[in-house]
C-alpha cells in the first residue's frame, strides 16, 4: 500500500503546476466569501451557551462540580425528610349535637352574668336627617 502512494506522490511532483484562469480564480473568491457563513450564524444557541458556560466554569471545574454535588445532597436530604401525611380537612366531620348543645349553654350562661346590656351613646344608631346646605340657601333667598 506504501509502494502505490509512493507512485501516486512521484506521478505528482513530475507533473507541472498549472495557473488557474484569472476570471476563474475571481468567480471561486467571490463565491466562497458570500458562501461562508459570519462568525455570529456559524454558532447555534446551544453551542454559543455552551461555550459561555465553559468559560465560567473552567477556572475551578473542581470547585463547581463539588457546589452542584452539595445542593444535590441538600435536595435530597430535603426531600427524603419531607412529612409524607396527607393533610385531610374531608375528614372533620361537624361537632356533635351534644357538644353545640352545652356551646349554646355556656353562651347563655355568659349573657346572664353579664347582665342586661345597656346601649350607648356610641352603639345607638342615630337618625340622618340631611340638613339644607348653604349653597341651596343661597338659591332659595334669592
Amino acid at each position: 500500500m506504501n509502494e502505490q502512494l509512493e507512485q501516486i506522490e512521484r506521478r505528482l511532483r513530475r507533473q507541472p503546476l498549472r495557473q488557474v484562469p484569472a476570471e476563474w480564480r475571481e468567480e471561486i473568491l467571490a463565491a466562497a466569501v458570500v458562501g461562508q457563513p459570519s462568525p455570529a450564524a456559524r454558532r447555534s444557541f446551544l453551542s454559543t451557551r455552551d461555550f459561555q458556560l465553559s468559560t465560567i466554569f473552567w477556572p475551578h471545574p473542581v470547585a463547581w462540580a463539588g457546589l452542584a454535588a452539595v445542593w444535590i445532597f441538600i435536595f435530597a436530604v430535603d426531600f427524603s425528610t419531607r412529612d409524607r401525611t396527607p393533610v385531610i380537612a374531608a375528614n372533620n366531620l361537624p361537632p356533635p349535637a351534644e357538644v353545640m348543645a352545652e356551646v349554646h349553654l355556656q353562651q347563655q350562661l355568659l349573657v346572664e352574668l353579664l347582665g342586661p346590656r345597656e346601649t350607648r351613646d356610641a352603639d345607638r344608631q342615630r337618625n340622618f336627617v340631611p340638613k339644607p346646605r348653604s349653597e341651596h340657601m343661597e338659591m332659595a333667598n334669592v
